[in-house]
């Protein structure tokens, strides 16, 4: 299993993002920011200074997120400046040797009636990765699945894959284990992530996502990709996410939220393991 995720959540400097990634025993990194400067921004300084940190420290990053955000189909002038800044980030994940880039798609409406137009732009986003060798990666934000999975269908995995999140879909009104079984041959990142009633991070397997019910069914298809730990885990690790719980659960206040995120997911991993 390979866990890998954010590590920016007190610092963007990369060192501080290094350090936390390994007390977490994460093996690769996903990188948004470095000294507060997204993906798209770094210079050839910052670029070398990089690549020196990440020899030196034997770690490698598996996917850069340039935090651009989806636009309008239609608006051609927010269109020409979001393919420039993929151009940018395209340039420097080439530099950092990441084969990896996240990917929001522009909005649709009905895919069915708009695909021409979100074809003939995502070709040109496309066509550009593809001189770098690098592959998109979509990041899910409220695209139901029917619209993924007639995407992503269109296209080759090693142009175009999917971030699978099971919370994302559910709280896109969807059932993530009918989700997981359409999408799953579309994706090698998977997020790992549960949510409450009130669309809160939880420990997994305490939500109401089933995600226990879907690792069961990614063992059974030999599910060989990557894990990513939440995006919001980290503020919830560090206390800044407040959230009510039940009173049961107050027991374990002497422990650290990290603590009994990793407790109660071995548990229903390893139910039959004593955890210390």
């Amino acid at each position: 299993m390979r866990v890998i995720g954010f590590c920016d959540y007190e610092s963007t400097e990369l060192k501080d993002q290094i350090d936390v990634a390994k007390s977490l025993e994460i093996d690769q990194l996903l990188i948004r920011k470095i000294n507060n400067l997204k993906v798209y921004e770094f210079d050839d300084a910052l670029i070398k200074e990089t690549n020196q940190i990440l020899k030196s420290e034997k770690i490698s990053i598996v996917a850069l997120d340039p935090l651009i955000k989806n636009y309008d189909l239609y608006d051609i002038e927010k269109f020409d400046e979001v393919l420039n800044m993929y151009q940018d980030a395209l340039n420097v994940a080439s530099k950092l040797k990441v084969s990896n880039l996240y990917f929001r798609l522009p909005i649709i409406k009905d895919i069915l009636e708009e695909f021409d137009t979100v074809k003939s732009q995502l070709d040109l986003f496309i066509e550009m990765a593809r001189r770098f060798k690098i592959t998109l990666l979509i990041k899910q934000e409220e695209e139901k699945t029917n619209v993924l999975v007639y995407i992503l269908k269109k296209y080759r995995p090693r142009d175009l894959q999917l971030i699978f999140n099971p919370a994302t879909t559910m709280t896109n009104e969807e059932s993530p284990i009918v989700a997981y079984r359409l999408l799953k041959d579309y994706f090698n990142f998977f997020v790992s992530a549960d949510i409450d009633k009130k669309n809160n991070p939880e420990l997994l397997g305490y939500g109401r996502v089933k995600i226990i019910d879907i690792f069961k069914r990614m063992n059974r298809d030999q599910y060989k990709g990557f894990f990513i730990l939440d995006d919001r885990f980290g503020n919830f690790v560090s206390g800044n996410e407040e959230k009510k719980v039940p009173w049961f659960k107050k027991l374990f206040k002497n422990k650290t939220n990290i603590d009994n995120y990793l407790r109660g997911y071995s548990l229903r991993i390893f139910p039959n393991q004593e955890v210390q």
